[in-house]
């Protein structure tokens, strides 16, 4: 039988999103208490978020299912008197220096960090975003214009990312910034909550210092249930993490989808 190690943590009420917290800092959190000196660095990660913790006393437990010579394989749980977040997840050592042997495609094309206004974390009637606090987003205004009435129609959202403090990203904030972008049905019309049932963020590689370029797209609205597909790339023009989360929306009486302009 695999032994479990138990972490008390305070969940920081400042990442919370109205008032639950965000599930990239949960994940963050769960999965850097599961590394270790051989293997400190995420390589697959999937998630299911059972229901929403609140910030404040929770339980971390982290159980080690196989330590190999590259690869080892954990899960943790976050436990509020029953389980809120699961992830299996494995982890390994990337290299600092590591380049592509092949690639294809490349990071979205961003207009000039000048031009691209940074996301506030209070919204209209209230509500804050409280990640926006950690996470300086500088958005491309042609995929935000549902913020002012006027949705494109392409389930697409671009911007750029740092941490708030100017510090530069991490491989842990790669989890953060993979589940950070505003969700692409706002981009349809549909501003609703967008509960994550399952994400999962596949690290590519240790990222550069710099800003982080960040796309998020959708494939498909159906019975209830979104994709979402997110790409990280750094300061470099590689591609440092790929995400994918099944999301849910709700559609209100009479909506029909923008067309794309």
């Amino acid at each position: 039988m695999t032994d479990i190690t138990a972490y008390d943590v305070d969940l920081d009420a400042s990442w919370s999103i109205g008032d639950k917290p965000h599930g990239g800092y949960l994940l963050s959190t769960m999965i850097g208490l599961a590394l270790d000196e051989e293997h400190p660095h995420p390589m697959a990660v999937s998630a299911h978020y059972v229901s929403s913790p609140d910030a404040g006393p929770a339980t971390v437990e982290v159980e080690r299912l196989r330590t190999g010579r590259r690869v080892s394989t954990s899960r943790v749980r976050l436990r509020q008197s029953e389980t809120k977040v699961e992830a299996l997840f494995s982890h390994g050592r990337w290299s600092a220096d590591a380049t592509p042997l092949w690639s294809t495609g490349g990071p979205p094309v961003l207009p000039p960090l000048d031009d691209c206004p940074r996301a506030p974390a209070e919204r209209p009637g209230g509500q804050r975003i409280g990640q926006l606090d950690h996470v300086d987003m500088r958005v491309d205004v042609a995929t935000t214009m549902w913020a002012v009435g006027a949705p494109a129609g392409r389930a697409e959202v671009r911007a750029w990312l740092r941490r708030d403090d100017g510090d530069d990203p991490s491989v842990l904030d790669l989890l953060v910034f993979a589940d950070a972008l505003p969700p692409v049905t706002f981009d349809l019309g549909l501003m609703g909550w967008v509960p994550t049932l399952e994400l999962t963020v596949h690290v590519r590689g240790l990222p550069a210092p710099g800003w982080v370029r960040a796309v998020q797209r959708a494939r498909l609205l159906q019975d209830g249930w979104i994709d979402e597909e997110c790409e990280l790339w750094d300061s470099e023009g590689r591609l440092v993490a790929q995400a994918r989360q099944l999301a849910g929306y709700r559609v209100p009486d009479g909506w029909t989808p923008p067309q794309a302009s």
